[in-house]
């Protein structure tokens, strides 16, 4: 029974072991919550910053696209038949007279082509709709004359 004794005691652990164990297992847990904070902090702040970096290039986009409408919108004034006409006859342009117009032509010119954008006219007839043979056969059909059909011995369907 000594024996017994001694060797249980010799392999217990001391209490300030089993204090140190439970230290050194609460700070690895701790150790762990604090990386996996971090690292959802971090993704959380980097997420808010492009969120809000996506509505700078959204807010830039609608000022652009803004920009360029009132643009177009200031050239179609300018390039109106009317601001034209008058900018012309401050330039000191005035309209032509059939006289004044002289027609060249040109060599190799051979004018615009001829855009037609229908289908040319064919004539139509009444006719039936051609049904090639393959597929005028039923499958019923195709089924009783498959079962009609004489069966081939396999000594004679050779390869």
């Amino acid at each position: 029974m000594d024996r017994v004794q001694q060797f249980t005691q010799a392999y217990s652990q001391a209490p300030w072991r089993k204090q140190l164990q439970g230290i050194g297992i609460f700070l690895v847990v701790l150790v762990v919550i604090l990386l996996a904070a971090s690292v959802f902090v971090s993704v959380t702040a980097k997420t808010a910053a492009l969120g809000k970096e996506i509505q700078r290039n959204r807010q830039e986009i609608e000022e652009l696209e803004f920009e360029i409408a009132n643009m177009e919108s200031q050239l179609a004034i300018l390039t109106s038949a009317s601001v034209m006409k008058q900018r012309a006859i401050e330039m000191g342009f005035r309209p032509a007279t059939s006289e004044e117009i002289m027609y060249i032509h040109g060599p190799g010119y051979m004018g615009r082509d001829h855009v037609e954008l229908a289908e040319p006219a064919q004539p139509t007839t009444a006719t039936a709709p051609v049904i090639s043979p393959a597929f005028t056969q039923s499958w019923v059909d195709w089924l009783a004359r498959q079962f009609r059909a004489p069966l081939i011995p396999l000594a004679e369907a050779g390869p």
